[in-house]
């Protein structure tokens, strides 16, 4: 009996082992040690990307914890930053100077401006909500510079003195 070199049987196996299925796919028979292999090496694949997305995981964990903070680890200044208050139209106080809408918040600022005369209100709501200067004001209003300054000036007086005083809780002005 004559045996085949060694190339030769390896040949021959590879072709037992080769098998066409139907509809004429090749597939390869392995036998049991090889798929044993085949299997350690996928478990080793496996474990490699698992350590790869633990590693990737507490990387990102440790970044986050570095940019992050706890909003009980926040001052009160930091937490009223991050909070918008609802403004809803009905709670405002809407003038209007020369076409402008204005709307006010504040309701003893509002009071103030409504007892002033419309002259004396326009240049003011003019001069610091909308920021003209006297020069502007003057040319909008067709009065002297002159005229702008002292309607600004007397405003704020008035206001000051008449509106704008602090009251103490038993109701007495200071």
């Amino acid at each position: 009996k004559t045996t085949l070199p060694k190339r030769d049987r390896s040949e021959r196996e590879n072709r037992r082992l080769l098998r066409f299925r139907e509809g004429g796919e090749l597939f390869l028979e392995l036998t049991a040690s090889q798929k044993k292999t085949v299997r350690h090496q996928f478990d080793s694949l496996c474990r490699k990307v698992l350590r790869g997305e633990a590693r990737d995981y507490i990387r990102e964990l440790s970044r986050l914890s570095e940019r992050e903070v706890s909003f009980s680890e926040l001052s009160e200044e930091q937490m009223e930053r991050l909070c918008v208050p609802d403004e809803y139209p009905s709670e405002l106080y809407h003038f209007s100077v020369q076409g402008y809408p204005i709307a006010i918040r504040d309701d003893r600022l509002a009071e103030a401006l409504s007892a002033l005369p419309v002259e004396q209100r326009e240049v003011v709501l003019l001069a610091y909500v909308l920021d003209m200067n006297d020069r502007e004001i003057a040319e909008k209003l067709n009065v002297v510079q002159r005229t702008v300054q002292y309607r600004r000036t007397s405003s704020i007086k008035k206001m000051r003195e008449k509106m704008m005083e602090v009251q103490t809780h038993d109701g007495k002005t200071d």
